[in-house]
């Protein structure tokens, strides 16, 4: 379906009805399809958007893909759909930035918080710096070249290596959904809503007043580190590292995933 904002158009995916409701948030270059499979016959009613950049969500050419502008139009969706009612949020990776941040800003809005390889941002100002410059030029990559061949690069970086198990067509159907993106879109995602743009919400996690859990994959260093230093914020903190996965646990552990989603909601 699509719902119309003031200057935003998004696309998004309704399985189920009842309670709870859930709201998944996907990664980069993906969208609200990528959980489709995981969700079909589970309990309640689950929301998948396209984010801002991605998908068939459109904006104006004159709006801004901040992180301010994707929490603010995340809760006029909501607020359409469900009213005031809290939610159980997921997000992964660039959708677990986007959850954490809406959190911070709405958490009257959060029934369950749950936080699936990511992190809240980069509290360091050289580091932050420096991950801009790396996100305006992975932009100017897919400007100037093809959006294949950024695939190609992506698909190569460390963090997916563990994914290179996983069955030919189902890479195959990830590789579609890579190349349907909009080159200009992805790019303006990356400048505006990238890790390196975003405000850090380090500080913010202290004041998670609800049951937050960090979900990484073992194989994935980097992101089972940030979660257990994001545990030490967190008031109402609990960690899932799941066993022989890595950065994209939904995917590469899809059955463990859809026990989460049953049982804890």
């Amino acid at each position: 379906m699509q719902l119309q904002l003031a200057k935003s158009n998004y696309h998004l995916t309704i399985v189920g009805a009842g309670q709870p409701t859930w709201v998944l948030l996907h990664g980069f270059m993906s969208c609200g399809l990528d959980y489709l499979d995981l969700v079909q016959s589970l309990p309640g009613r689950f929301i998948l958007p396209d984010l801002l950049g991605h998908g068939a969500t459109k904006a104006n050419e004159d709006y801004p893909y901040t992180m301010a502008h994707q929490v603010d139009d995340l809760n006029t969706l909501l607020t359409q759909i469900v009213g005031d009612s809290p939610i159980n949020l997921w997000g992964y990776s660039m959708g677990g930035r986007v959850a954490i941040a809406f959190a911070a800003t709405y958490p009257d809005r959060i029934a369950q918080l749950y936080l699936e390889s990511t992190r809240p941002g980069i509290n360091n100002k050289p580091e932050r710096l420096k991950r801009q410059h790396h996100d305006a030029n992975l932009a100017a990559q897919l400007l100037s070249g093809s959006l294949a061949d950024f695939v190609d690069r992506w698909e190569a970086l460390p963090l997916f290596a563990s994914q290179a198990r996983l069955k030919p067509v189902l890479k195959t159907q990830i590789r579609q959904g890579r190349l349907a993106q909009a080159k200009h879109q992805l790019a303006e995602s990356l400048i505006e809503m990238g890790t390196g743009a975003q405000p850090s919400y380090w500080a913010n996690l202290r004041d998670f007043n609800f049951q937050t859990t960090v979900i990484t994959g073992q194989l994935d260093h980097k992101f089972t580190q940030i979660g257990q230093d994001m545990l030490q914020a967190l008031p109402q903190g609990y960690s899932r590292t799941i066993p022989n996965v890595g950065h994209n646990v939904h995917l590469e552990a899809p059955e463990t995933v859809r026990k989460i989603l049953k049982l804890e909601g």
